[in-house]
């Protein structure tokens, strides 16, 4: 049978997630049959000065969503 399982994690923290992603594979005994990922495409700063350039306004990391397809 044919499961989802979803991973969320953060632009700047990509190392990281592939890993989870890995090590979650590994530990399950699973065998992934696609991965598919989006990025948000940009992340606004809340905290940045009104009447700054949107340059200023994003500053923070974009989440990023994967997706794996697999079988147990």
């Amino acid at each position: 049978m044919q499961r989802v399982k979803l991973f969320k994690g953060l632009e700047c923290e990509l190392d990281r997630l592939e890993q989870q992603i890995n090590d979650w594979a590994e530990s399950e005994g699973v065998k992934i049959l696609q991965i598919n990922s989006s990025i948000a495409s940009q992340s606004y700063n809340p905290s940045a000065k009104s009447g700054s350039s949107l340059q200023g306004n994003i500053g923070v990391s974009s989440d990023v969503l994967i997706t794996a397809l697999y079988e147990k």
